[in-house]
């Protein structure tokens, strides 16, 4: 048996074990849906989603036969309600930053100001 051989022998007869980042980055991603129109919080957890998400990529790649399968699943779809939540996050701002562009900084504080400005936009 050669040396490659027995190590690849050895790998298969070790438990398979978890992820250490999946649940974190599914449990992020979920999280930053949810906050997705608030002001950016959205923005914030599925960025730190994606960086765990990465790294735990790259540690399944160099080895997958060391980590099980449903953990690979649940980083994937963490992974993937992260992008969701990131995209739905920046249109967010951008329409929050159209907001005040079309009003104006200083009609936010004055509700009556602020109707007369969107009733003036959409006659």
């Amino acid at each position: 048996m050669t040396e490659n051989n027995y190590a690849e022998q050895q790998q298969l007869n070790q438990p398979q074990i978890a992820l250490p980042n999946a649940t974190a980055v599914l449990v992020l991603g979920i999280i930053s849906i949810l906050l997705c129109c608030c002001y950016g919080g959205g923005l914030v957890t599925s960025i730190i989603a994606l960086v765990l998400a990465s790294k735990d990529t790259n540690r399944y790649v160099a080895n997958p036969a060391m980590y099980t399968q449903g953990s690979y699943s649940n980083l994937k779809a963490g992974k993937i309600c992260a992008i969701i939540a990131l995209v739905l996050s920046l249109m967010t701002i951008a329409f929050y930053a159209w907001f005040i562009m079309a009003i104006g900084i200083e009609n936010l504080g004055d509700p009556e100001a602020t109707r007369e400005a969107l009733e003036g936009m959409f006659k």
